[in-house]
């Protein structure tokens, strides 16, 4: 009978320890979800607030009557400023220059194909 007894409890105990390493990897999965939850929301605060921002510098811009104007791009994360003729509208310097901004773009895409990340 002790046999029995014995046995049960080592069933119990294992049942037991594999209810606790299942509890554990949902607890660590929920964990992980909540995280990136979090971060993708944090990315879309900071965009709205970029793009706030960038509205406000170029308002604040018209009114000094300047031919600077701020813009985000979304590929590389940044902001770049372009500065244009008052007659033509045509751009005379974009800081950073164009090139910069497609090479930025072509880096990003390469360091996420190698080491499999967005940034």
């Amino acid at each position: 009978m002790e046999i029995f007894k014995v046995a049960s409890q080592q069933l119990d105990t294992q049942i037991s320890t594999q209810n606790t390493q299942n509890t554990q990897n949902t607890r660590a999965v929920e964990h992980t979800n909540n995280e990136q939850n979090t971060k993708n929301s944090t990315q879309t605060m900071d965009s709205k607030s970029v793009n706030e921002t960038i509205k406000k510098l170029n308002e604040d811009m018209q009114r000094l009557e300047t031919n600077v104007r701020f813009g985000y791009n979304d590929k590389i994360d940044a902001m770049y400023v372009n500065v244009t003729e008052a007659n033509s509208g045509k751009t005379i310097r974009k800081i950073p220059t164009e090139h910069a901004m497609k090479m930025t773009e072509y880096f990003k895409e390469a360091i996420g194909m190698l080491f499999d990340k967005k940034e």
